[in-house]
């Protein structure tokens, strides 16, 4: 046992001495995978506060983002684009299109596989009562080199259908980053709106407050009567609730603008007074002309056809033979050292397979006119999204205008209804009317405001320009 022992280690040292360049083939082979695992690990050891932005919730504090700062729209932009979730599952998304176009192309690239063994056996025989016994033991090692030298395009096709996809994964990412503005720009004026909103019945309920001031004051002394008192009252009391209702509107539009930010927890910001975004310009024809060469979801959908198109041509490929070369070495220690070489030319086809590869045409061809489909679905889609979103643009350009006439009347209104309540030509009643007029004229004036910067930024959404 101890001389098979010292004979196997003999052979080891003369294989690693003599053919050392098989271990280093193989060793090189093992590591060239490392930097790659190492990264692996390193991801998967990321967590808590060590998780890059975007694949976790942060504070505002590493937001930098302090109470009572202001926070530009611009600024609002960058971060949902830097760190938001949604970008990063939609850059990871290229990152794994990427990859599948390196995999594509690997089926014309050279392919060295080698294995390394050690065997050993014992075996017993019985003859008139004597026992024989055998002891064998072997250690080998080989390298295979395998090649696919033409392949009727069938790695052609798949390397362009993984182009394909990459070039749609692009788009999509461009898609989100359009998206992501249109969403956060929308946040942001849903708050500015809340927050003038706000504004305003702040100042209605201080106008009540002081129309019951008066109310008391009147009775006290005489003039007055206690139905404009309750009146009065009753008044505050609606102001109150609509002010709740806003701060409410205000609390809620925070939060839902902080979750497009990607921050986890509340910071009262300030917001950049009177934002406005710029018109856009042009009619329809122009507008859809931009929106087919802009539009990152077109541009996606015309890359699905074409990574369609590209599987087409694989499957009808697949038809073909392959045309693979090869080369082999081996080598044993045993009894004794055997060192082996061999080659060849093969040309590989597959006689039947029960009709796979014609199935596999015709599915192709039904993914084909699916995606065609689907890339004509999105231009119809973006059509009447234009139709509508230049519809409500035009809507609330008017609607503002309209508003802001309704609100200088309803001042002037007011104005003048509380000079005939002073000198007691008009009732509290009256006044109230006039108030509350004033009061909706106010906030509808909000209201057509911002609705015109989100039919803005719905247009600028559709046409893809950020």
């Amino acid at each position: 046992m101890i001389l098979d022992l010292q004979t196997f280690v003999k052979g080891r040292i003369v294989f690693t001495m003599k053919k050392t360049y098989l271990s280093f083939i193989v060793i090189m082979g093992l590591l060239a995978g490392c930097s790659t695992v190492r990264e692996a690990r390193e991801a998967q050891q990321e967590s808590g506060e060590n998780l890059p932005f975007g694949e976790r919730t942060i504070t505002p504090q590493e937001f930098g983002l302090k109470a009572g700062e202001v926070l530009t729209l611009e600024a609002a932009e960058r971060f949902a684009l830097a760190w938001h979730p949604e970008m990063v599952i939609a850059t990871q998304k290229v990152v794994a299109a990427q990859v599948m176009v390196s995999k594509a192309g690997a089926g014309l690239r050279p392919n060295l596989s080698g294995d390394i063994g050690y065997e050993g056996s014992r075996n017993s025989a019985s003859h008139n009562r004597n026992f024989d016994f055998t002891s064998e033991r072997d250690f080998g090692a080989s390298l295979s080199l395998t090649w696919v030298l033409y392949d009727f395009g069938r790695t052609d096709a798949a390397i362009r259908g993984a182009v394909a996809d990459l070039l749609a994964a692009l788009e999509t990412l461009q898609a989100t980053r359009v998206n992501r503005i249109a969403t956060v720009r929308t946040a942001y004026f849903q708050l500015g709106q809340a927050e003038a909103q706000c504004r305003v019945d702040e100042e209605n309920l201080r106008q009540y407050e002081e129309l019951l001031r008066q109310a008391e004051l009147r009775f006290n002394v005489g003039t007055g009567r206690k139905y404009d008192i309750t009146k009065a009252r009753a008044d505050r009391s609606n102001a109150i609730l609509l002010l709740l209702t806003a701060s409410n509107a205000v609390t809620t539009a925070r939060a839902t603008l902080n979750n497009e930010l990607g921050l986890g927890k509340t910071v009262k910001y300030a917001l950049s007074p009177e934002v406005s975004l710029a018109t856009p310009e042009g009619a329809f024809d122009l507008l859809f002309s931009v929106a087919k060469t802009n539009q990152p979801t077109l541009r996606a959908r015309q890359a699905k056809v074409d990574a369609a198109m590209a599987g087409v041509d694989q499957t009808i490929a697949d038809l073909y033979p392959k045309i693979r070369a090869s080369a082999s070495t081996a080598y044993g220690i045993g009894d004794f050292q055997t060192l082996g070489l061999g080659w060849g030319l093969a040309l590989l086809q597959d006689l039947f397979s029960a009709y796979e590869k014609q199935d596999n045409i015709l599915l192709g061809v039904s993914a084909l006119r699916e995606a065609r489909a689907l890339l004509a679905q999105e231009e119809q889609g973006v059509v009447l999204a234009l139709i509508e979103a230049l519809s409500r643009l035009e809507t609330a350009q008017q609607g503002q205008v309209v508003a802001e006439e309704l609100e200088l009347q309803s001042k002037e209104n007011l104005d003048l209804v509380k000079k005939q309540f002073d000198v007691g030509t008009s009732s509290i009643l009256e006044l109230t009317d006039a108030q509350v007029l004033y009061t909706r004229a106010r906030s509808a004036t909000v209201a057509a405001r911002y609705a015109l910067e989100k039919a803005k930024a719905s247009v600028y959404a559709i046409i893809g320009k950020q």
